[in-house]
């Protein structure tokens, strides 16, 4: 059996808007790591887990040069997650009519920038679907999900640090590599 790359694990982000509240956000590729740490670790000479990618063969990794250089990143969710990842493929480049991830492999510049594609965006109001109650409705939720040991709303430490104008921490060690970069 011929094994081929097909489609890209592609983002999914979701919104959820909070009266008076930071909404809860989240943005994800649908790979069980994303590219950039893969490269990392490439950088770095540290294994990533089994199963993270396929090497140029076809065959399961947990090297990530191997990965990074003709490889390819994995679904999270094993066919489960290839399904969502098909569904990505299809609202962004089937629905909108740019290009699916195998086209815009075959017109890549190879510049290293992101590769040229399309974004499927969904806007729909909470208010006009459930009613004028949503807001507390959808607190309640919130409020059953905090109130559990260790869990935090998806977004909720982001907004929290962003909104700190205190004095940061600087990792003066990554500064020095980025400058022996330059």
């Amino acid at each position: 059996m011929q094994k081929k790359p097909l489609f890209g694990t592609n983002p999914i982000s979701f919104a959820w808007p909070r009266k008076n509240k930071t909404p809860v956000v989240y943005d994800m590729a649908t790979s069980t790591m994303a590219m950039g740490e893969v490269q990392v670790a490439a950088r770095d000479g540290h294994k990533v887990p089994f199963g993270t990618g396929l090497n140029k063969d076809g065959e399961k990794t947990d090297n990530p040069s191997e990965i990074a250089n003709g490889g390819v990143l994995l679904t999270f969710g094993d066919y489960k997650g290839s399904a969502i990842a098909m569904m990505i493929e299809l609202l962004a480049a089937g629905l909108v009519g740019d290009l699916f991830s195998f086209e815009a492999k075959e017109e890549d510049n190879n510049d290293g920038g992101p590769a040229r594609g399309g974004e499927f965006i969904m806007a729909l109001s909470p208010e006009l679907i459930a009613g004028k109650n949503w807001n507390e409705h959808a607190e309640k939720f919130f409020e059953q999900m905090t109130s559990l040991d260790g869990v935090r709303l998806p977004g909720q430490r982001r907004h929290t640090n962003r909104q700190d104008k205190g004095p940061r921490q600087i990792n003066s060690e990554l500064i020095e590599k980025i400058k022996s970069l330059i």
